[in-house]
């Protein structure tokens, strides 16, 4: 989109072409605005607002319009979810519809294909939203007249076997560390275990969040890069937000790294904990992971099974699910159930026994 900055000012406008009323083309402008993204923004809401004739357009012009309109609101790695969804899933059966042919039939005749794929209810789920949400977005900017993916209804539920998370443990975690010989990784693979950290977040934690026995999260690191650059945003969600308070050991370990940081002659409190000038990359982490399981003869679990195998860890202490689930930094605490209720200690015998004492007690 061309905006551009007044050179005087530092504030931000746009220019661009549209129909006015009377259908004559012509150029509009407006300033004033604080960020280039701000411009961008009011630029592409401005000519939105004059486009109200959904009869003669494709659901693949929708969703040029659309994906556009997502990039600026979403975060890189939540916008590539949605892209991916639309272009491996929707658009190969949409792109060529016009709007107003998209019926309930048709809309029905999508939903059976999408269910031969096989994919969990959650995913489905997820494909459906997505589609009531462009269509929202058409009836909003462009006068469609209805939902078809609102009044169609979501995919019927289907039974499913709980899958049961990955995870170490503890015994399993100790073979494994004593085979790290690298310092960095060590301490990445400790506090990751120790802590249930999600990788970006441990990856985006520089020495500033470190301090008082506690890791300050508070930003996230994407998978991903731009002009070979990092992306760092904040949290999942605003429940990410947290401090993790450390046991005593991983604040020795943690003050031993930083030490070791310390001998290069550029140190300051903004390099990363786990690399320094720049964070580890993940193909290296996953890597090394491997390598030293397989040294350990250890089963082999993804670098987000760390984080499964922290909580089972607490479950096993018996911490309570309220504990664990503000330590992982969940939504809310039905997150928490959903994943490990089956890892909770089964102590029914305990609650029957109190009873017995209870009545025994009269």
């Amino acid at each position: 989109m061309p905006v551009y900055q007044d050179k005087r000012t530092k504030k931000w406008k746009f220019r661009t072409y549209c129909d006015d009323v009377y259908g004559n083309r012509k150029q509009f402008e407006r300033k004033g605005f604080n960020t280039k993204k701000e411009a961008q923004q009011a630029e592409y809401d401005f000519k939105m607002g004059d486009k109200f004739n959904f009869s003669n357009m494709t659901f693949n012009d929708l969703w040029k319009e659309y994906a556009n309109y997502k990039e600026l609101r979403l975060k890189t790695q939540s916008y590539r979810s949605v892209e991916s969804r639309f272009k491996n899933h929707i658009l190969p059966y949409f792109e060529n519809y016009k709007l107003n042919k998209i019926t309930n039939s048709v809309y029905l005749k999508w939903q059976i294909e999408i269910e031969k794929k096989g994919f969990k209810h959650k995913y489905n789920s997820s494909l459906h939203g997505a589609m009531v949400n462009i269509l929202n977005y058409a009836i909003r900017f462009y006068g469609l007249k209805t939902n078809v993916a609102t009044l169609t209804g979501n995919f019927k539920r289907k039974t499913e076997l709980v899958k049961n998370v990955d995870f170490w443990t503890i015994e399993e975690y100790q073979k494994f560390i004593k085979c790290v010989d690298d310092l960095v990784y060590k301490f990445l693979f400790e506090t990751l275990y120790y802590t249930g950290l999600r990788q970006g977040e441990a990856l985006a934690l520089n020495w500033n969040d470190f301090k008082d026995g506690y890791l300050d999260i508070n930003k996230t690191i994407s998978k991903e890069m731009v002009d070979n650059k990092h992306i760092i945003n904040t949290p999942k969600t605003s429940q990410s937000i947290r401090k993790v308070k450390l046991d005593n050991e991983l604040i020795n370990k943690l003050n031993l790294l930083k030490k070791y940081y310390q001998q290069c002659v550029d140190f300051n409190d903004n390099w990363f904990i786990f690399g320094g000038l720049n964070p580890l990359a993940p193909s290296t982490i996953g890597r090394k992971k491997n390598k030293y399981c397989d040294i350990a003869k250890v089963k082999k679990i993804r670098i987000h099974d760390f984080r499964h195998s922290h909580a089972s860890l607490l479950l096993s202490m018996n911490v309570p699910i309220t504990v664990i689930s503000e330590r992982l930094g969940h939504s809310d605490i039905n997150m928490t159930l959903n994943t490990y209720s089956h890892m909770i200690p089964k102590d029914e015998d305990k609650a029957v026994n109190i009873l017995n004492q209870m009545k025994q007690n009269k």
